[in-house]
Parts: structure tokens; C-alpha cells; sequence
């Protein structure tokens, strides 16, 4: 998803110092009112009879930031301690103040229709949980909250080389059952992609503080000033930027299960927006020639993710984010676009535009409707990138994947059928030989 704008009256208001890198820290020109919300490590959140103390940093987006929590409960009488432990560890989204209550409603209202909140015996467990949700006010705003158990790295931020092929298995197995079961309740998540899949940290609540700060890696911050006039510091921003946490000390081997996270883009089927905010790169190409978003649409997604898990590569890759170059792409290591589709291609949302200007309107090239024979090899990329298939596993998973990847939605299998023959006896050795040693 694209980052929104800066919200305050001036940008480039602030520069920071110290050892912390731009990629790695939320744009913090967005610390203004009606953007984030200033929190510094050793800030205390209280909500009722929670007292959140920030510990770390765990990530940004957009529209939010994302803290790890310790959360100090007192015991209410009549409840067992077991069910409210003294100490325990979350995690915090903050969203932006100018969301107002839209996008914070909109993700619980699809968790609550999952059964994902709070302690439901129908949730998932591959999916999103959300413990609890308040609002805070500051500097910026109004900010809703929402906290979840504190889970660990994306996919995206994992080295995924280093997972072993029962690993990677079983995580495709896990996201395949999770979006079937958001399909069979009629949801879409709209933004399947690495950065939405999460690990769950095993034996989270039994460590101790200095050795979970240990597992996450050492604090890079850095302090954040204004950039002119005799006030070095504004109430609007935080006293120190924060990357988020590297993980660096966790065992890569321990990490067997994930949960799908952030359900901001999430739409039910029977109201597609209007485009989707993903990138190129497992963007449902149908949406280019006007057809809308729709559980087939997940479906592609789902199969760009399965593919990025074995592989460690992408399925689509276009180079740029130009979605002409996607279709390109498609044609050339997959199939031609159908031939009905010719001169439905949707210029005004996904041509190429100089900044100011509108798209402009190209023909389309004959050579997306050729039908004939892909130029590329997508067998032959798979070889390189997932060495640990065998033949016949890698021609097993490619029969599944381009059943997913069709151009048209209604010939796509579904989550659930994807999931049932990614099951199969030729793919399940896998974890039969990495028991063996083999």
C-alpha cells in the first residue's frame, strides 16, 4: 500500500540524528496534527485496568505505527491469576488521527465477523487476533489503538533461503486454510502479500523481558529535531525516531507458524472496491481490464505468495511498478491476455502519468493477444530458486499455481482446492524427508 502524504501545513520540517537509516523509520514528516501519534520508548499507555508500557518498536505503515507493549494488569477479584498474568507482551498499532474512526472500524468490523476478537472459539489460527482496542489522545489528534498478541517477522523481512522445505511447506499449507476459511465467510483480504504474513513466536509469554529485548536486537534510534526556529523540539513529533526491531537473535528453525495480518484493505465479495492498493508484483491482473476485486482475485494473490514462499522469488516480475510492464510479463511467461478483453485495458487508473498530468491513452500492443507460446520459462527460474524440490515437485507445484493464475477469475481454483492439493502425496514428502534427515 502507498504511503499517504504528509497531513501538517509544511513538510521537511524535521531531520534527525544518529545511527538509524530512512528506510527503516515511518516518515516522520507525518508528525504532524492529524498524523502519528509521538510515542518515545518508556512511554505508559492506560486503558481501564491495563497499563501498557512501550518497550520496542516493531514496525510502520501509512496509516499507522506498531510498538511492543509490556502490559501490567492488576487481578480483579473473583478471576483466576492464571487468566490475568501480571505481566504479558503485545503489540500496539497507533493509527493516524486523520482516519477518524473509518479504518480502525473497518478492520475490527471483518476480525469481528471471523470471530477474531477477543477469546472466540471459531477464529482461525492463521489469522489475526485482535485482544482489545481503545483510543488515546495526543498532540496529533485522536488515535485508535488496537492490540494484538505480540507476533514476530514478516515474510517479507525473514531471509526465506534459510527456511527448510517442511517449513515452507507447512507455512503454504497454513495460507491456503486461512484464506479458504476467509473465502467460506465471504471476505476478502485485498493485500496478500509477504508483508501481511506474520510468525508467531513460540513460548512468547513464558520469557522474560531482558531476554525477549535480547531476541529482538539492540535499539537504533536517533534524536528527532525541528529543522528551524529557537524550539529544537515539537510536542507534535517524538523525542527519538526508532527502527524496528531486526529480531536478530531469534532461531529461524523455531518458526513453524504464521497468522495473516492487517485487514485495512479487506472487502466483503459482494463490495469490491474500486481498485486495490497492493503492489504490482501481486497486483490480480483482471482489475486492469475492468473486472473487479473478488475471492478469485485473493486467489492470484495466494499464488504469488505460495510461489515467493518455495522459491524466495516473485511470480510476477514486472522491474518497475508500471502496470503495463506487468501484463508484459504475464504474457510473456505465462499466457496472452484473452482475446475479448482486447481494448478494455483501464488507462485513466493504471496508465503511466507524469506527475500533474493525466495517463495517456496508448493503443494496446498486439502481441499481449498472440496466441502462441511463452517466450520465457517459469520451470526453468523455479529450478534455480527452490533447488530443494525434486522434478516431480516442482511440476506438482506448478500445476497448482498456474491453476491459480489463470487471466480469467471464474477458471481459477479456489483457496480451498489449492489448499487440498497442495496436500498431496508428491508435495507432502517434503516433510516426510526432512524428518528423515534426507
Amino acid at each position: 500500500m502507498s504511503e499517504p502524504e504528509p497531513v501538517g501545513p509544511r513538510a521537511w520540517r524535521y531531520r534527525y540524528t544518529g545511527f538509524v537509516m530512512r528506510e527503516h523509520i515511518e516518515n516522520v514528516e507525518c508528525y504532524t496534527p492529524g498524523g502519528y501519534h509521538p510515542s518515545d520508548i518508556g512511554d505508559t499507555i492506560t486503558n481501564g485496568q491495563d497499563s501498557y508500557t512501550v518497550i520496542h518498536k516493531l514496525g510502520h505503515g501509512g496509516y499507522s505505527t506498531v510498538w511492543l507493549l509490556k502490559r501490567q494488569r492488576k487481578h480483579p477479584a473473583g478471576q483466576q491469576e492464571e487468566d490475568y498474568p501480571p505481566v504479558s507482551f503485545h503489540a500496539l498499532k497507533i493509527l493516524r488521527a486523520d482516519l477518524g474512526d473509518t479504518r480502525a472500524d473497518h478492520e475490527l468490523n471483518f476480525l469481528q465477523r471471523l470471530g477474531q476478537v477477543g477469546n472466540s472459539e471459531s477464529s482461525h489460527p492463521n489469522i489475526a487476533v485482535v485482544e482489545d482496542s481503545f483510543t488515546i489522545s495526543g498532540p496529533n489528534g485522536q488515535h485508535h489503538c488496537l492490540v494484538s498478541p505480540l507476533l514476530g517477522l514478516s515474510l517479507h523481512s525473514i531471509s526465506v533461503e534459510r527456511l527448510t522445505p517442511s517449513q515452507r511447506h507447512h507455512i503454504c499449507q497454513q495460507l491456503t486454510s486461512a484464506v479458504a476459511f476467509l473465502h467460506s465467510h465471504h471476505i476478502c483480504h485485498g493485500d496478500l502479500t509477504p508483508s501481511n504474513i506474520a510468525f508467531v513466536i513460540p513460548g512468547i509469554q513464558s520469557m522474560t523481558e531482558s531476554y525477549l529485548l535480547e531476541l529482538l536486537g539492540p535499539i537504533h534510534d536517533g534524536r528527532l529535531r525541528l529543522r528551524e526556529g529557537p524550539v529544537r523540539h515539537s510536542k507534535h513529533g517524538p523525542k527519538r525516531v526508532v527502527a524496528a526491531a531486526s529480531f536478530s537473535g531469534f532461531d529461524i528453525s523455531s518458526l513453524t507458524s504464521i497468522r495473516i495480518i492487517d485487514f485495512g484493505c479487506a472487502f466483503l465479495s459482494t463490495s469490491p472496491p474500486p481498485t486495490l492498493g497492493c503492489p504490482v508484483e501481486f497486483f490480480p491482473p483482471e482489475l486492469l481490464f475492468g473486472s473487479p476485486a473478488s475471492t478469485q482475485s485473493d486467489v492470484w494473490q495466494l499464488a504469488a505468495l505460495v510461489y515467493f514462499t518455495y522459491t524466495s522469488s516473485y511470480m510476477f516480475q514486472p522491474g518497475f511498478q508500471v502496470f503495463t510492464l506487468l501484463v508484459a510479463f504475464i504474457v510473456q511467461h505465462y499466457s496472452p491476455v484473452p482475446s475479448h478483453w482486447r481494448g478494455n485495458f483501464v488507462w485513466s487508473k493504471y496508465g503511466v502519468a507524469e506527475p500533474g498530468q493525466l495517463p495517456v491513452v496508448h493503443p494496446e500492443p498486439d502481441w499481449w493477444y498472440d496466441d502462441k507460446q511463452p517466450t520465457k520459462s517459469v520451470e526453468q527460474h523455479v529450478a534455480r530458486q527452490a533447488p530443494c524440490l525434486s522434478a516431480a515437485q516442482r511440476d506438482e507445484l506448478m500445476r497448482v499455481l498456474r491453476d491459480m493464475v489463470t487471466w480469467e477469475p471464474n477458471r481459477r481454483i479456489s483457496a480451498a482446492e489449492a489448499h487440498r492439493r497442495l496436500q498431496s502425496p508428491v508435495l507432502s514428502t517434503m516433510i516426510e524427508e526432512a524428518a528423515e534427515g534426507r
